[in-house]
């Protein structure tokens, strides 16, 4: 059986890596086609047009794909084994060799085994491009089109920013980093609440940089109040150098994105920490921190879905197979993201805020895990 199993994988293997290549190159080249212009306009000003231009562009289209590609395979994760899957098997059935195998008494179950195991094991490459490589590269994926070399940026104001001490932060202008320039605040005020949510202290300064190697914020002219609660006498304003807390400039780009989407790109421990802080949207966050568990578990039961359509002797009903294997993947993805988005508009009563999300997590699983499992069974072997 090791030959049989060593065939098998070997075959799966290279099928999934010519997969891989294909399909997210496919994804490159139609996000390239509908956004080729926008690259174009965001090379350098200093460049003429000529080589230059064209070495720029190039460099662009790298810059920018290198990185969406670790986006990308999350998207395919579940169609890349299923495409290998189907192309190992059904050459092996083209060939005649699934019937050699059943002549020498092997279950062809047996020959699926391996395929299921070693799709199980590259579920590994999603959890660490999900939980370690997508939470480091956040700034390349959040870039547009036209701004990748863009090295200023809109100021923006912050309204209401909650620090993982309850404390309110308001800026009247905060610039993002540049390679020249760390992140900057103009007219900071900080609210510091107690446990009733009361004002009891103030902090203000005229200007606030970032210090990236101690992680906090150098305060020109800074000063603070104290005891501004009714009953008590309020103090006079004390200096301050620096303001520290866990509002950092991650941390103001995620709370001033418009696309919720951003909330996908961070880690779970990243999104079990923002949940316990109740500071954001707590419906984004739960059906990301839900999805992240179930994904790996939909694209085994995409996998699942598809070799009781390919996995035959019968190589006259090929195409018929094939034609249901897009159908049962259709309706199985179709399933998925529209539970995903049906997560984010829970009922009205407050009971299903927490649960609404991660029923609808778990719906696709509900529904085609069982049906592949009765699907396997019905295979003549």
């Amino acid at each position: 059986m090791k030959i049989l199993d060593r065939y098998v994988l070997i075959s799966f293997l290279k099928n999934y890596l010519i997969s891989f290549v294909v399909l997210v190159g496919m994804y490159i080249v139609l996000d390239l086609v509908f956004n080729f212009d926008d690259l174009a306009n965001a090379r350098n000003a200093v460049t003429d047009t000529g080589v230059q231009s064209a070495w720029s562009l190039l460099y662009n289209i790298l810059n920018y794909y290198f990185f969406k590609s670790f986006e990308f395979y999350i998207y395919l994760s579940g169609i890349i084994p299923v495409v290998a899957a189907a192309f190992t098997l059904i050459r092996l059935s083209r060939f005649n060799e699934l019937v050699a195998i059943m002549a020498a008494g092997i279950n062809l179950w047996r020959v699926a085994l391996p395929i299921v195991l070693m799709a199980v094991v590259l579920q590994s490459f999603l959890v660490v491009d999900q939980e370690l490589i997508i939470p480091s590269i956040i700034p390349k994926l959040t870039r547009k089109h036209d701004a990748l070399q863009q090295e200023a940026q809109t100021a923006i104001p912050i309204r209401a920013m909650q620090d993982d001490h309850d404390a309110l932060l308001f800026a009247a202008a905060y610039h993002p980093p540049t390679p020249h320039a760390p992140a900057s605040i103009d007219e900071l005020d900080v609210v510091y609440r107690n446990q009733d949510l009361l004002p009891m202290a103030h902090l203000q300064a005229d200007r606030a940089v970032f210090d990236s190697r101690t992680q906090q914020w150098d305060l020109t002219n800074g000063r603070m109040v104290r005891n501004l609660l009714p009953d008590q006498r309020r103090s006079n304003y004390i200096p301050q150098a620096t303001y520290k807390s866990n509002v950092t400039p991650e941390e103001i780009a995620l709370f001033n994105a418009s696309d919720t989407n951003i909330v996908r790109y961070l880690s779970t421990a990243r999104i079990s920490q923002l949940l316990a802080r109740k500071s954001y949207g707590a419906i984004d966050l739960l059906r990301a921190k839900h999805a992240r568990f179930t994904q790996p578990l939909i694209n085994i039961i995409l996998l699942l879905l598809a070799i009781p359509c390919v996995l035959t002797r019968e190589t006259t009903n090929l195409k018929n197979n094939a034609v249901r294997l897009l159908l049962l993947l259709g309706l199985c993805m179709g399933c998925f993201f529209l539970a995903y988005n049906m997560a984010a508009n829970p009922p009205a009563d407050p009971r299903w805020a927490n649960l609404w999300p991660a029923l609808m997590a778990w719906v696709p699983i509900f529904i085609f895990g069982p049906l592949s499992v009765w699907l396997l069974e019905r295979i003549k072997t």
